[in-house]
This record gives structure tokens, sequence and C-alpha cells, in this order.
């Protein structure tokens, strides 16, 4: 019975990319095309949307787990105990960083200047827009939950959401996705992650890993 706006909603938190063997972030893990869709889905959620620093840019920097610890007896414990947590997971304990090393601090850094190079450029952009959407239209920060809608179907890997005059149309598929659309008005694209998009009737033809939001 709570409104969403009671709710924190990401891709990714600190603690999920500290407590990694090696920091990786969602970046790392997908390809640009897939973090734009979870930029889209993150930014037009009926919940308050996190972005974890450099997320916004797909930071190719790992954010590792470090410490500074004064106590030399805790410092290596802590060490051991990181290799030992992750060679249960079938990690070489020797490929863990030493939380305790000023290197492993050090490339945790962000590297702002990457932030200007593809694809990474495209990716900040691309965030940018899904912000000042959401600042000027009142659908997207709307946290009654009755008032989204939500279709998909998993097998084909789409999902569309209903966000009062607004659609949000998603395809996580590596494949082209004839999506049905809501209502049997004109819609009007605002905001597209692929050029080329365009309704027909009350369906969409989504190309693979694609995100459309329309207006109607």
């Amino acid at each position: 019975g709570l409104s969403g706006n009671r709710f924190v909603g990401c891709l990714q938190n600190h603690d999920q990319i500290g407590n990694r063997a090696l920091g990786r972030r969602v970046g790392h893990l997908l390809s640009p095309e897939e973090v734009k869709l979870g930029a889209a889905l993150v930014l037009t959620a009926p919940f308050v949307p996190m972005i974890f620093q450099g997320e916004e840019w797909a930071s190719p920097s790992p954010f590792l787990y470090f410490t500074d610890h004064r106590d030399p007896g805790l410092a290596g414990r802590m060490k051991d105990e990181r290799g030992r947590e992750f060679s249960e997971f079938g990690w070489d304990p020797e490929e863990i960083p030493d939380p305790q090393a000023e290197e492993t601090f050090a490339r945790s850094r962000l590297d702002w200047e990457a932030a200007e190079k593809h694809p990474h450029r495209e990716i900040l952009e691309w965030h940018r827009e899904l912000i000042r959407l959401r600042r000027n239209r009142p659908e997207l920060t709307d946290g009654r939950l009755e008032e989204t809608s939500v279709r998909c179907r998993e097998q084909e890997r789409w999902l569309v959401l209903g966000r009062g005059r607004l659609t949000v149309a998603l395809n996580f598929s590596e494949r082209e996705r004839k999506v049905p659309l809501p209502g049997s008005g004109k819609k009007k694209i605002l905001l597209a992650s692929e050029e080329g998009i365009a309704p027909d009737g009350d369906t969409l033809r989504l190309p693979p890993r694609a995100a459309v939001i329309l207006e109607g």
C-alpha cells in the first residue's frame, strides 16, 4: 500500500560492486545497449532512482573493496578472509586485490576523461536525456503503483510499462520483436535508444536490445 516514492530502484550499488571479487560494474558485465536498457527501466519506474557513481557513463574503472586498517593483524586477516571467501566460489585467491594495497584504492577512482570517449559519451547523453524527460513529465515521478501498468512476454524478453500517457517499451532480446502497445490512439516517440523506430498502429517493431518512450 506504500507509494513507489518510498522505495529506491537501482541497477547496482556500492555493496553489490565492492563485494564482488573484482569490483565489476554493470558496464563491465553488460553491453552498452543493455546498459541503456537498464537505465531506461530505472529512470522510468515509479521508484526513486539511484545511480551509482560513474554508472551514468558506464565507467571502466572497477570499484574494488579497499580498506585502511591501522592494525597489521586485522589488515592481514582481512586479506586472507577475502581470498578464502572467493576461493569457495572458484576464484584464485591470488587474483583477489589486497584491500589494504594503495593500488586497490587508486584503481577504484573514477577516470573522468573516459566520459568523453566512445561508448561512454553516448551512454552519458542517454542518461541526461532520460533525466531531462523524467524532470519534465510528472507521470514519471508519480509513485502511485496503481497508475503503472506492466505487460511482458518472458519467452520473447520484452517489457512494456504504462506510465500515465507515456509508454515505455523495452526489448531485452537479441532479436527484433513486435511489441503490442496499449490503447488505440496515435503515439509519438519522445526518446529512443536506436534510430529508425516507428509505431505501426497498435504495435511497435523494436530492434534488439532497444528502448523507446512514447506519448499518446
